[in-house]
């Protein structure tokens, strides 16, 4: 026999040639050996599954910063210059680092495995002329499948003979509402959420049965060809990351300058080469922050405890960061905007009478079940026993009262479902086909003619229900089929959530471009984006999915800003949606719940999952799950992002202040041939020790007051701008100016031995970097005492620090390495006025600015 291949496309071929094509036959399906001989050459029906990445390949990863490398060859210089003790402190805190990172990214990529799991275990296949239950894996193409209400679908496939058959295809497509499938051949070009005569592995079917002939299996099923995507996806460098390595290659730089530098001038002033070299660089050893890299993993692995507060989990350490730097939220419109909740939102009847005959019909034409949370049936008819019981009507008595003799089915050729009941049937239907059928009208408190006139004024009723984005149903009541009396029509509509519209003004107002993106139809999407302030009143602008097609990756970058709505997309669209976004600069967190959402999460700078509704594939494939999938929790989470970025500059900005501090002493010293202002493992304590505590409660520092009201900032934008890195230098000097001050004045005036002098500095730098992290904010504490208490944890930390490094002037073994010995009040006095000097002219600095 001719051998059969997969198809991609199904839904265009007739009948009877697809089952020719398939070699398959709708009264036998295949034969065993045909069946077992097609499994050899296709293999079985599951998608491959990806290699599981070790353990110790995620700990590697967290080596892989050029901070990390920078700080390894200190220790190694530190190795090789005797110091072991700077080489093992610095060792320690990269383990330190390595470990918090690791152990709070630590996740096995699983969503092939998550893939895997949606496809059903078990099947019935007609072979041979007899039906058997088969495992899922050993379908093959030509395969007659029966499906029923409550299976899962387990391969592509057509549908041959069907029986009000309805399909939630939520997790492939958007789709919000399941999809009446029907047996018809369709064109060529129909876009898949609108192949009504097909059904897709991992769907589900909630109404009817269906005989389907098996089309493609395994990886070339549209579910396939999603998780071949997936493994082509490459996550992109996030901006935090890339911006500690640009801050690392700039201060690599500037450690290498240092060494020149220093090296340079002592040997102009005489002294010899190899004594320079050491000691230059051990001055770019004690240059470097080598507590930031732990302060910065601190600080994110904080973010994420406040994060999960905010019911957003977070999978990786760095994209909480880039959840703060933000500029266009691509989001989904069910469950996330809206309550994902089908709900009679409009209903018009044709008089009082017809109100309560409307409610009677809503309850007795309808197969859903209500009690209290246990919601079973189709979503529209679950809403409108919802809609009945709001306003009074007792389903069950009404069901009781009225018993049902026999029932014809929705189907989606007759457009409509009949229920008969003792005298009377009960319709609902579709409008169109309901206001063809009725003869009659309750009007004027009596039953009427439905006149021609009547009829274009309630079709023009209906066509305004559906402008609006709602899915319209018509009821009907009479004797008979052939005597109906028209009652009125219901919208139905999944209603945006309460907080939505506050949550998308807010983003307006910190500058992040919304942009919903749905499978759902265009006219609904729009109908939700004005409803909650994405799109104006106004303002129609959509695309969908076909339009996205057309388009490439430039043109979408160019109307990156000026889209609001993509509506009818698929797997591929939203993918390159995202890819021409970031191609116009802009940084992206697409949010999604669905299987078809998996590759665009994978692609965004960051990947929100929904966490009620998302699938497993959808969660793996995201940086952030959302545990109550609110998009008021995203704009909360990035405020969040922003606050935890702005914390991470004030502890950089604070430690590189701090460290410029030494250089410049150290350098100094050895300009003003000076004995040893600071000792290198003095240096080494102040980095590892004493700065390190303030810094790691800069992390907990509150927002600033404009933090959601500015715009995101640019993707180059390093974490130091100009105007940091001269504040820095400017805040740098003037602590240098007061340690060498107070050096200069135990040594001269005091008459103060060189290491006496020395321990002076050394306690007055360690005091006056303490009181300096209150500068790093932007208000001033003279003006806004209020701030000093409004990070408790700064302020304990701070008190904390001072007390400790008082405490080690006590401890013997501190005494032997930091070469120090316990001193008077008087002396102390002295290191106190130094130190508050710096802070107290900065202070003043501010409060004249007006700050």
């Amino acid at each position: 026999m001719e051998d059969v291949i997969q198809l991609k496309d199904f839904h265009d071929i007739p009948e009877e040639e697809l089952l020719s094509l398939l070699h398959s036959s709708r009264e036998h399906g295949l034969s065993s050996d045909e069946a077992l001989r097609r499994l050899r050459i296709f293999g079985p029906n599951e998608l491959a599954e990806e290699e599981k990445v070790p353990w110790w390949k995620f700990f590697l990863r967290q080596f892989k910063s050029p901070m990390v490398y920078v700080l390894a060859v200190a220790a190694f210089i530190s190795i090789i210059m005797g110091e072991r003790l700077d080489a093992g402190a610095i060792i320690i805190v990269i383990l330190i680092n390595a470990a918090i990172g690791f152990f709070t990214e630590y996740r096995a990529e699983k969503a092939l495995q998550a893939l895997k799991l949606m496809v059903v275990h078990q099947v019935k296949v007609l072979r041979d002329g007899e039906i058997s239950l088969l495992p899922s894996q050993d379908l093959v193409p030509g395969d007659m499948v029966l499906l029923e209400a409550g299976d899962v679908v387990p391969a592509d496939g057509r549908l041959i003979e069907g029986y009000s058959v309805a399909v939630d295809e939520s997790a492939l497509t958007g789709e919000s509402v399941p999809v009446d499938k029907s047996v018809n051949t369709l064109p060529k070009d129909t876009p898949l959420p609108d192949r009504v005569n097909c059904l897709y592995a991992g769907t589900a079917v909630v109404r009817g049965s269906a005989k389907v002939v098996i089309c493609a299996t395994g990886l070339n099923t549209e579910l396939g060809r999603i998780s071949k995507m997936l493994q082509t996806v490459e996550k992109r460098e996030i901006p935090l990351e890339a911006r500690l390595a640009k801050f690392s290659r700039l201060l690599i730089k500037l450690v290498l300058a240092i060494v020149a530098i220093t090296v340079a001038l002592g040997v102009f002033e005489g002294n010899k080469l190899l004594p320079m070299l050491q000691t230059g660089i051990a001055l770019a050893v004690a240059a470097i922050p080598e507590g930031l890299p732990f302060v910065a993993t601190m600080t994110l692995a904080l973010g994420v405890h406040r994060m999960a507060k905010l019911n957003a989990l977070v999978r990786n350490l760095a994209s909480v960061e880039t959840l703060g730097s933000t500029s266009v939220i691509c989001t989904d419109k069910t469950g996330t905007i809206t309550v994902n909740k089908m709900t009679v939102r409009e209903h018009l009847v044709t008089n009082d009478r017809a109100r309560d005959l409307i409610f009677r019909v809503a309850i007795l034409c309808n197969n859903a079940t209500l009690n209290n949370e246990n919601q079973i049936g189709d979503p529209m008819e679950i809403a409108l026993l919802k809609w009945a019981y709001e306003n009074g009507f007792d389903i069950t008595e009404i069901r009781k009262e009225f018993p049902r003799l026999k029932e014809d089915p929705f189907d989606s050729s007759v457009m409509r479902m009949v229920t008969y009941h003792d005298d009377f049937v009960a319709v609902k239907g579709a409008p169109e086909r309901l206001l063809q059928d009725c003869k009659f009208i309750y009007e004027d408190d009596s039953l009427q003619p439905f006149s021609p006139a009547l009829r274009d004024k309630w079709k023009e009723a209906v066509e305004k229900l559906a402008s609006m984005g709602m899915r319209t149903l018509a009821f009907a009541f009479g004797e008979s089929l052939e005597e109906l009396a028209f009652l009125g029509v219901v919208g139905i509509m999944d209603p945006p959530r309460e907080e939505a519209r506050e949550a998308v003004a807010n983003c307006r107002e910190a500058g992040i471009h919304v942009i919903m993106v749905t499978g759902d139809h265009v006219t609904t999407a729009i109908a939700i984006a004005k409803e909650v302030g994405i799109l104006d009143d106004s303002d129609s602008r959509a695309l969908d999915g076909q339009q996205i097609s057309a388009m490439s990756e430039e043109d979408i970058a160019q109307r990156a800003r000026e889209v609001a709505v993509i509506a009818r997309v698929l797997p591929e669209h939203k993918y390159k949606i995202v890819k021409g976004l970031q191609k116009a600069g802009e940084v992206v967190a697409m949010t999604g719940d669905g299987v078809n959402d998996a590759i665009a999460l994978k692609q965004a700078d960051v990947g929100i999952a929904m966490g009620i509704q998302g699938t497993e594939v959808s969660k793996e494939a995201a940086d952030i799950i959302l545990e109550d999938d609110r998009f008021a929790t995203i704009v909360n989470a990035i405020a969040e992002g922003r606050r935890i970025f702005d914390n991470i500059r004030k502890a950089v900005m604070y430690l590189l202040c701090c460290n410029l501090s030494e250089v410049l002493i150290v350098s100094g010293g050895i300009l003003l041939q000076l004995p040893a202002i600071l000792l290198p493992l003095q240096i080494l304590w102040i980095n590892l020790v004493t700065d390190v505590i303030p810094a790691l409660a800069l992390s907990l520092d509150p927002p600033e007051t404009d933090t959601m009201k500015r715009p995101p900032k640019r993707k180059d934008e390093d974490i130091l701008t100009k105007a940091h890195q001269l504040k820095i230098g400017i805040f740098g000097i003037i602590m240098f100016l007061g340690v060498l001050g107070v050096t200069l004045y135990a040594l001269k005036f005091l008459g103060f031995s060189p290491l006496k002098a020395t321990e002076i500095g050394f306690h007055s730098l360690v005091l006056a970097q303490l009181f300096f992290v209150f500068n790093v904010r932007e208000a001033s504490i003279l003006r806004h005492p209020s701030s000093l208490w409004s990070n408790i944890y700064l302020l304990c930390g701070v008190l904390a620090s001072i007390l400790l490094q008082v405490t080690i002037t006590y401890v013997p073994i501190f005494q032997s390495v930091l070469r120090i010995v316990p001193l008077s009040l008087s002396e102390w006095g002295i290191i106190l006025t130094s130190a508050l000097i710096p802070t107290l002219i900065l202070q003043l600095h501010k409060l004249t600015k007006g700050v």
